[in-house]
């Protein structure tokens, strides 16, 4: 079961990467869309891709939608404060901050928020410690992060093998119930700042149905913490992803296939089910969405 769980999350930072390869700074200003009834194409090798195989969402997937889409207006104001971090205490707090400020380094990285990308490094690094989570980081690339010297690239490409470590670390020794908080808080950091991107409903429709997509990846983070749930800091998390599940699954949807397809050689972003996402049922999400990313916050 470890060897096919940490390749199925692989499969998030390597989607990534095509998308930021292949589409570059997407400067004809028209940005492609994800499977929302809009198309794009990617030159692909033979490389097979199934995004819905990735079981545990990665921040990276929502990053890369974003990086591609051409949004504006992506700064560091959303982040979860560095300084926070000397709060936190409590085994609960540093694993689901830990999720956390992995996602935040990953924003940073990928969106060349340069000032910040050291000082999140840095609180990855010291509260991994704390937990007793390795990394395979060599001291290169440690060196490099803190010259803040790598190209975008080698920025998100180092952040990506943190996140992805420190996972497959948590994965080997047995230790679920950590690694189960560490992913729910990484993927409603990304949730959370996806959502505070939408400053227009009907004009930034596309990046808030971006969040409803997410709810089959909430249904299998769902299931894995189902099976740590015994541990009452896992189920107290869990229990509110089902809330926030239950306001996903109220938006109906009907047509098409979800998922990238490949098709003459390149991969077609595009042809997903239509959403009927309204904006009261946005606005009921995020809020959810904001509730349990301010709890995680707030841990000590």
């Amino acid at each position: 079961m470890k060897k096919h769980f940490i390749a199925t999350l692989l499969i998030p930072a390597t989607f990534l990467f095509l998308l930021l390869n292949s589409c570059g700074n997407n400067s004809d200003n028209n940005p492609p869309t994800d499977s929302l009834g809009g198309d794009s194409t990617a030159n692909t090798t033979d490389t097979s891709m199934n995004h819905n195989d990735a079981r545990v969402p990665s921040p990276s997937d929502l990053f890369a939608y974003l990086k591609v889409s051409g949004v504006k207006d992506v700064n560091a104001n959303f982040l979860n404060p560095v300084d926070n971090e000397k709060k936190y205490e409590s085994k609960k707090a540093m694993a689901i901050n830990l999720g956390i400020y992995s996602a935040d380094l990953l924003y940073c990285s990928t969106f060349s928020i340069s000032d910040k990308v050291v000082s999140y490094f840095g609180a990855c690094m010291r509260m991994g410690d704390k937990l007793k989570v390795a990394t395979n980081l060599s001291d290169k690339d440690k060196d490099r992060i803190n010259k803040n010297a790598g190209n975008g690239d080698s920025l998100i490409a180092i952040s990506n093998d943190m996140y992805l470590s420190s996972f497959e670390n948590l994965e080997n020794t047995d230790r679920g119930a950590d690694l189960s908080l560490m992913l729910s808080g990484g993927w409603i950091e990304g949730l959370y700042l996806n959502s505070t991107l939408v400053k227009d409903f009907e004009k930034d429709k596309s990046i808030a149905m971006n969040l409803v997509e997410q709810r089959i990846a909430i249904s299998n983070l769902i299931d894995f913490m189902a099976t740590y749930d015994k541990d009452a800091d896992v189920k107290s998390v869990e229990d509110q992803l089902k809330d926030l599940k239950s306001l996903m699954d109220a938006v109906t949807s009907s047509g098409g296939t979800s998922g990238p397809t490949k098709k003459d050689g390149k991969l077609h972003i595009g042809g997903g089910p239509k959403m009927d996402l309204s904006k009261d049922q946005f606005d009921a999400i995020t809020k959810k969405i904001a509730d349990i990313r301010n709890m995680m916050i707030t841990l000590n």
